[in-house]
């Protein structure tokens, strides 16, 4: 196999590098008995923009949610676990020796109001979010190492679950900087892998395997630039808002984002 040059290299797979230099599998996001689908779908894509891979469904069913234009194909990124019961989940942290956070609005919840709240982070942290109308279960909340809550300050007593998920993160991640990256080199080999042949397409699985034996540079920002973005709306919509530009990016007949979303297809 010919070995790619550097200064070739496709700018998605440089994107994916970049993704997989800020990977974590240090926090585990759990969700527990959610009730409504779009909140388990936006949960999947706030977890992945977060640089999370990992995330257990419990009493879901099933671990491979619909695609659908509200998680961006999120679900394609991460490693998505279901597990049928909150029962089968406490048994699979203790396997794993992670320590559980659960977030709950009741008396005995830690409010997280400052970052010295925060306290060490766990070297193997799951948070768990519980259904929308009651939150977490009995069971959950009785496993909790530390019951914690984000302080509100208007009459909304409660958060959507997928913007609760959000603030917990942002605040663990900021607190613990280190997490970022914290990925064994087998698992990343193995992501990298993975990654590659889905940014590749099904006709052609293994046009990026070149590069597996040296990665290309990862890039330093992850937003898309000016030349490359397009707007994120239905073309119907976009025409009636007055929105131009909707056609796929000369450089690459469509950008990288439409790249990594068809990928998962």
């Amino acid at each position: 196999m010919t070995t790619p040059k550097p200064d070739h290299a496709p700018r998605r797979l440089r994107r994916a590098e970049a993704a997989l230099s800020r990977r974590t599998e240090r926090v585990t996001v759990i969700l527990e008995r959610c009730s409504k689908e779009h909140n388990l779908l936006a949960v999947l894509r706030t977890a992945e923009a977060f640089g999370i891979q990992d995330v257990w469904l419990v009493g879901q069913g099933s671990a491979t949610p619909k695609p659908h234009r509200l998680n961006r194909g999120a679900e394609f990124w991460l490693t998505v676990r279901a597990l049928p019961d909150t029962e089968s989940c406490l048994a699979a942290l203790r396997d794993e020796g992670r320590t559980l956070w659960v977030a709950d609005t009741g008396p005995d919840a830690e409010a997280l109001d400052t970052p010295a709240a925060i306290g060490a982070v766990p070297d193997r942290l799951a948070l768990a979010l519980g259904r929308e109308a009651d939150g977490a279960s009995e069971a959950m909340l009785a496993a909790a190492d530390r019951r914690i809550y984000l302080p509100l300050h208007g009459f909304t007593e409660s958060l959507n679950v997928s913007v609760a998920a959000a603030l917990l993160l942002q605040r663990i991640l900021d607190a613990c900087p280190e997490a970022r990256g914290d990925l064994s080199p087998e698992r990343r080999e193995a992501l990298r892998r993975e990654w590659y042949r889905r940014l590749a397409g099904s006709k052609r699985p293994d046009r990026f395997d070149a590069w597996l034996e040296a990665p290309p540079e990862p890039l330093e920002d992850l937003r898309q630039p000016p030349e490359l973005r397009r707007p994120r709306v239905r073309k119907r919509a976009a025409r009636s808002l007055g929105m131009k530009n909707l056609g796929p990016s000369p450089e690459h007949g469509g950008d990288d984002e439409d790249a990594m979303r068809q990928a998962g297809r």
